[in-house]
């Protein structure tokens, strides 16, 4: 194919990959519309409305989360300066009671008027008042029983002030201090109570309002509802009929873009964009993985397109009869029938994604579909046989039926709910699948690939090349009966795909039709017509076979993949019996060797699996029937120089084949002609046994 027709096919096929973009996003943006309401606050529902997707509900997370944030308590956080002047104070208070005690002692005061001059000077000097007669104790005390108490009352002010204190616990953690000085000196219980008086007029609470961080418990109360939003399932009823729309259930039915606005709706526009492309681009990454093979042949190309594009058209109105009638499997048996298994899986898969939002992305239709697409993957895009259209309709709906009860059974639903997901569940299945087997023959005429049905018929002994071949060269056709034996097997052995090997081994030889007694194995009366002819004759026909038989082919209209095989199975190769003998004459008649290019089959190298391993059967079967070989191990070391041949020769490079595979290649003809070489039985010979 020249640069220019493989530029021109990509352009195409850019421009019809974006169009199918366009078209999808298109389509899944007038599906995922939702009914819209003409209604406004205080306007009266006619009819019930219900969540056509889970959401959140804005107006009662708004509401709820105002709630919280009201109810969250003034923070309050402990002072280092307030506890520290407390203490000080404390300090003070009794560096006062030591300067009274010590003028009244030279001034012979009596203890009622050095109470009373040091009240005056407490409250003058620490703001706080204290009665005389609460004071008169520290003036009665001896002076190493007043260094103790004053000890003790600045050490209860220091305990108390290293916890957070506010204004409710303060006389409480007083008291305890005061109570655990009585139980620890009881001798000096009596001075527990004045003690007690003077820290509660002094100390004041070291716990302060703070503003900050009471505005952020407030607001990290709100941002926690506003966080964890209040949702609304899927189907919950969201207004009931006769019911006045208010502030609430309107808020609701606008983030539902239930309201009608007249303007275009851009936004949900973007949205399904942006879903689409997602899916696009990881198809697009795919493709590119798998080698491009979804774009190799232009009508399976468009076919695909048009299969991939029916089921979403018609989604969109199934979704509206139910939000379980879906016809994915459709496009599944068609794409895996022609493309194979994991294709298949894949483009479904993402098919089901692209169809997902007009079903309000319900789980139930992804679990069903999802088990219904692999299953019917599995079926379709088998190649070692083809199942019937029975199995293909039968076994898929089955196996949704039995995905609907599991789902049902799981999640609880009611009697009728598992009714009515196991009817449409079979309904679904039995049209996708009826409509695909029925329109699948249409396919095979347009697209002409191998697929496994076309296959299985190419591959029955009454098909016209066929029959030619038996009849006309019936050495050929026994030939081309053992290659597919081989060629079967190696696929196998590799994964590749056994039943495109076999029936192109089948046909890889038709062209050897034109001139079937130029080649050997239709050589029955020991004349070689070769004797008569020039080299250079008989190289031409012998290298024309391939080109012969890609015509007879096209006319036959077999698959674009056997074609390729039938003109690649030789590669560049040429018959190196020619060759030789064209060499023996130069050098006989003093000439220079022949150019070994002027020899080589006009074909191409394999550019698949499966055409190398034809080449390989190929070049095996002739190789082994020609030298005679009759034991496995003998085969082995014959099949080993073979494929090194063809490796040496570059005729592998574009095959995918690693070594590997080459390696169970190798085996898997050793093991045919393992089964082929056995010794049998010897039965004894009934007449030695019998009288005379």
């Amino acid at each position: 194919m020249s640069n220019k027709t493989t530029s021109g096919r990509r352009i195409i096929n850019i421009i019809s990959i974006v169009l199918m973009i366009a078209v999808t996003i298109g389509l899944v943006f007038y599906g995922s519309l939702p009914e819209s309401y003409n209604y406004k606050v205080g306007s009266v529902a006619e009819s019930d409305i219900y969540a056509p997707r889970t959401f959140v509900d804005t107006y009662e997370t708004e509401r709820q989360a105002v709630i919280a944030k009201g109810l969250v308590p003034a923070v309050f956080i402990r002072s280092d300066n307030i506890a520290d002047t407390n203490i000080d104070n404390v300090n003070a208070f009794f560096d006062l009671v030591d300067q009274e005690r010590s003028i009244s002692s030279t001034m012979d005061l009596t203890d009622e008027a050095a109470a009373s001059e040091l009240s005056v000077n407490v409250s003058q000097s620490l703001g706080a008042t204290i009665a005389p007669e609460d004071l008169i104790v520290f003036f009665s005390m001896t002076h190493s029983s007043f260094r103790y108490i004053r000890d003790k009352a600045v050490t209860m002010a220091e305990l108390i002030m290293i916890e957070d204190v506010n204004e409710g616990i303060l006389t409480s953690a007083i008291e305890e201090q005061i109570d655990a000085f009585k139980v620890a000196s009881p001798s000096y219980s009596t001075y527990a109570d004045a003690i007690g008086i003077v820290l509660s007029k002094i100390m004041q609470p070291n716990s302060v309002f703070d503003e900050e961080a009471t505005e952020d418990a407030a607001n990290n109360a709100y941002l926690a509802v506003i966080n964890d939003p209040v949702t609304v399932s899927k189907g919950s009823k969201i207004v009931s009929s006769g019911e006045v729309i208010t502030e609430h259930s309107y808020s609701n039915l606008s983030d539902l873009e239930l309201i009608r606005s007249g303007a275009f709706n851009f936004v949900l526009l973007l949205r399904v964009a942006a879903y689409i492309l997602t899916i696009a681009f990881g198809l697009v990454v795919y493709h590119r993985s798998v080698g491009g093979n979804l774009t190799s042949n232009p009508r399976v190309y468009f076919m695909m397109l048009i299969s991939f594009i029916v089921p979403v058209a018609a989604s969109i109105y199934l979704s509206e009869l139910s939000g379980r009638f879906c016809i994915f499997l459709f496009f599944t048996a068609i794409a895996s029938t022609y493309l194979g298994t994991f294709t298949g899986f894949v483009l479904s898969i993402s098919q089901l994604l692209v169809v997902w939002p007009m079903y309000s992305f319900d789980i139930e239709v992804l679990f069903i579909n999802i088990i219904g697409i692999t299953v019917c993957a599995a079926i379709a895009g088998r190649r070692d046989k083809v199942s019937s259209s029975a199995t293909l309709i039968l076994i898929p709906t089955l196996t949704c039926l039995m995905s609907a009860m599991a789902y049902g059974f799981f999640t609880g639903h009611t009697r009728d709910e598992f009714i009515n997901s196991g009817i449409f569940a079979i309904i679904s299945s039995v049209s996708s699948l009826v409509a695909a087997v029925g329109i699948m023959p249409i396919y095979e005429l347009v697209s002409n690939t191998a697929s496994p049905v076309k296959l299985i018929a190419l591959s029955q002994p009454g098909q016209h090349l066929l029959k030619r071949l038996f009849l006309e060269a019936s050495g050929t056709y026994s030939h081309s009966m053992m290659v597919a034996n081989l060629a079967d097997s190696a696929a196998e052995a590799i994964g590749a795909d056994a039943l495109l090997c076999k029936v192109a081994s089948y046909y890889h030889d038709i062209g050897k039709l034109e001139n079937p007694q130029f080649f050997t194995e239709n050589q029955h009366d020991g004349k070689n017509p070769h004797d008569n002819l020039p080299i250079m004759q008989s190289v031409k026909i012998i290298t024309a076979h391939p080109g012969i038989g890609v015509r007879l082919g096209k006319k036959e209209h077999l698959p674009q993949a056997i074609i390729n095989i039938i003109d690649e199975h030789h590669g560049t190769t040429y018959p190196g019996y020619f060759y030789n003998k064209a060499c023996m004459e130069a050098k006989a008649k003093g000439l220079e060797e022949p150019l070994v290019d002027n020899f080589r089959y006009p074909g191409h190298i394999p550019s698949s699996r499966e055409s190398a391993i034809v080449m390989l059967a190929d070049t095996t079967e002739a190789a082994v029937k020609s030298t005679g070989v009759s034991d496995p191990d003998s085969a082995e070391k014959l099949i080993r120089k073979l494929v090194k041949a063809k490796i040496e020769q570059d005729q592998l490079i574009n095959s995918g084949l690693s070594f590997d595979d080459l390696e169970k290649v190798i085996l898997a003809f050793k093991q045919v002609y393992a089964g082929l070489f056995h010794e049998r039985i010897k039965y004894p010979d009934a007449n030695k046994n019998s009288k005379s």
